[in-house]
């Protein structure tokens, strides 16, 4: 099978929920309670598995916290949606406007599980 992405994903274990859904017309999705689980995340994006289906193309803001228990805020935007079973679908979500701090801490998470 031939890679298709363009940075190399690690596992991470991350547990998030989604509040609000939007879209860059403004339409959104709104008092929605969608938990999510971060599955991998890479410099460019993250797979996350969830029971609730999702549309593509809309946005979510992500609070993103690594081992130094620093909370950063990040875009993402479903770009791809996988049913695994009849209750639960994985995600591909691309970051949007990343942060210098937390690519850094991608980056620092991504060399140290390489290692």
């Amino acid at each position: 099978m031939i890679e298709k992405r363009r940075s190399t994903r690690v596992p991470i274990h991350l547990t998030l929920s989604i509040c609000d859904l939007y879209k860059q017309d403004v339409s959104g999705i709104h008092q929605l309670d969608a938990p999510i689980e971060v599955t991998d995340i890479s410099e460019h994006g993250v797979g996350f598995t969830s029971e609730c289906i999702l549309p593509l193309d809309y946005y979510f803001n992500a609070s993103v916290n690594f081992q130094n228990d620093i909370s950063y805020t990040a875009t993402l935007q479903i770009v791809r949606c996988n049913i695994i079973d009849g209750s639960h679908y994985s995600y591909g979500g691309a970051f949007i406007n990343l942060s210098p701090e937390l690519l850094e801490n991608i980056r620092d998470h991504v060399s140290l599980y390489s290692e």
